[in-house]
């Protein structure tokens, strides 16, 4: 008995060692996330105020960030040095693309050559500042406080002096400008080379998608989990449940293939009469019933589950009582286990919002809102457009500054909505059980 006990105690340990484990990596995940994300969302906002002269900004604002003590003067002269250079090449720049923009008249072009030497200007006269700083004779704390002095000087004056803002000490090179978190979460257009970095388009695509899948895929989940908890006899049951669990295990490169070479193909002959753009085949429509057999096999055993732990007693009383095997089902089985097919779908809402690979070969990856392709409003399932996952995929491989931190920022955001989802779930869950 002693050595029984001792092992329970020592399972009891493990299992919540594993628990604190969980959570502790999960904090990390979302810590470092956030911490690289939390200067892009209302860094997004400061570059339409800095316009070309943003990255030359923000070069001084990490330098003065990341200096260990004692190291500030050597690392802002090196920042200055690079800040310069990249000013004056983002100047050539803009330049250069006015210059081949034949579409724009006069006085638009005017405007915009105005508006480039305005942001230049601002940002060489905060380099000034910074460099007559290093030039005198300061201990590091004068220095910081001067830099940081010089950055609100330079967010007043791209402001035009308009909005009286005053920028507190934290949120120097992080500020909101009044866009921010705003234009993050509700701009419609994604463009990096542009300053635009709006991923409302993304959440729309991941959110259609993953209604659609879910309305194609419980109700099949959810009869499958039916049919082998009471109905399959047992010969069928050991065929048909190691196939549902082997869907599981298949990579989800190789359910995008397969969308690729069969569905995009036969959704594709859909005829949309003056489709702007054409119907491809690539879209919604055809993401949407790849993650729905994506999320089949969960959805399907952990409903098993939760209708095979319903109490024998509840089964034998409703057949007892004259109920058929169907309504016993309906009515008794099926209410009982609702706790656990509620959880079965959320698990499959979190992997549908998270999958990736398998959204990125089939969902078109179009950076534009999904929208009809004419007047029909049903053709907006075969539109193409992005998930918040495929935009990570795609673009972190070649992201660098203010794009970098917005992806990093994206991330945030699906983490919010996956613990939207299940705050959502338990809050329904709970009300059930006080009624």
């Amino acid at each position: 008995m002693q050595v029984k006990k001792l092992i329970d105690r020592g399972v009891g340990y493990l299992l919540l060692f594993s628990a604190l484990l969980s959570v502790f990596i999960v904090f990390l995940i979302f810590y470092f996330t956030v911490r690289e994300a939390l200067p892009a969302i209302p860094g997004i906002g400061l570059y339409k105020a800095f316009g070309s002269g943003y990255d030359a900004y923000g070069k001084i604002t990490r330098e003065l960030k990341r200096a260990e003590e004692g190291q500030l003067q050597e690392a802002l002269t090196s920042g200055l040095v690079a800040a310069r250079s990249t000013l004056q090449e983002d100047k050539e720049s803009a330049l250069v693309s006015l210059a081949k923009d034949e579409d724009l008249s006069d006085s638009e072009r005017n405007k915009r050559l105005a508006r480039i030497e305005d942001e230049y200007s601002c940002i060489q006269g905060f380099l000034d500042d910074v460099e007559n700083l290093l030039g005198s004779d300061l201990d590091e704390a004068a220095l910081r406080a001067g830099v940081e002095a010089a950055q609100q000087r330079a967010i007043e004056r791209a402001l035009g002096g308009k909005l009286g803002l005053t920028v507190p000490p934290w949120a120097r090179e992080v500020t909101l400008n009044g866009y921010g978190l705003f234009h993050f979460l509700t701009g419609s257009e994604w463009r990096p080379d542009a300053g635009k970095l709006g991923i409302w388009l993304m959440i729309v695509g991941s959110v259609l998608v993953t209604l659609m899948a879910i309305a194609m895929g419980v109700p099949l989940a959810l009869s499958g989990a039916i049919f082998l908890a009471e109905v399959a006899p047992d010969w069928m049951r050991n065929i048909v449940r190691p196939a549902v669990e082997l869907l599981a295990g298949i990579p989800s490169v190789v359910y995008g293939l397969f969308g690729m070479v069969v569905l995009v193909p036969l959704i594709g002959k859909i005829p949309v009469m003056d489709a702007k753009p054409t119907n491809t085949g690539y879209g919604l429509f055809s993401a949407a019933i790849v993650l729905a057999v994506m999320i089949l096999p969960t959805i399907t055993n952990i409903a098993e589950d939760a209708i095979r732990a319903v109490p024998r007693q509840y089964k034998e009383g409703s057949l007892a009582l004259g109920a058929t095997h169907w309504q016993t089902i309906v009515n008794v089985i099926l209410p009982a286990a609702r706790s656990g097919i509620v959880a079965a779908v959320i698990l499959g809402v979190g992997r549908a919002l998270g999958e990736t690979m398998a959204m990125i070969m089939v969902i078109g990856n179009s950076v534009r809102i999904a929208q009809p392709l004419n007047n029909n409003l049903l053709t907006i399932f075969l539109s193409r457009t992005r998930t918040l996952t495929g935009n990570i995929a795609v673009e972190i491989a070649y992201a660098t500054g203010l794009q970098e931190d917005a992806i990093f920022a994206t991330g945030v955001v699906l983490f919010l909505m996956i613990m939207a989802v299940n705050s959502l779930a338990r809050l329904v869950m709970r009300e059930r059980r006080q009624k």
